[in-house]
């Protein structure tokens, strides 16, 4: 039996399988979906309060941040860990679609309650 044959074909299942066993990291801080879900409602919800206020651009955004910095601080988040959640959730996009149409979901739903609202 050649050994540096076996020693390649070793090597090549090693290597190929690596990716599947790799553990998948997840940021410190991570938000599980029903989270991100509330965050980005809020987020949304607060951009379209200050986008509509008829301001211009550069004080649309000061006005903004500071909120999104509130709404992540509420939640326990700081800056970096906002920002690691939101790449972690940008990277799968399956679960991003699960996350959008919940948002979009829960965005209907309140406009449908406040359309029934006298």
């Amino acid at each position: 039996m050649d050994f540096s044959g076996w020693k390649i074909f070793a090597f090549m299942v090693v290597f190929a399988l690596m990716p599947q066993c790799k553990q998948e990291e997840k940021p410190e801080g991570l938000l599980n979906k029903e989270q991100m879900v509330s965050l980005m409602v809020d987020v949304y919800l607060a951009e379209a309060k200050v986008t509509s206020s008829q301001l211009p651009r550069d004080s649309i955004l000061k006005l903004f941040y500071p909120y999104e910095d509130t709404l992540a601080a509420k939640r326990g988040l700081n800056d970096s860990t906002l920002k690691a959640n939101y790449q972690y959730y940008l990277q799968r996009p399956g679960e991003l679609e699960v996350i959008l149409d919940a948002v979009i979901d829960t965005l209907n739903l309140r406009e449908q309650r406040m359309q029934n609202q006298p």
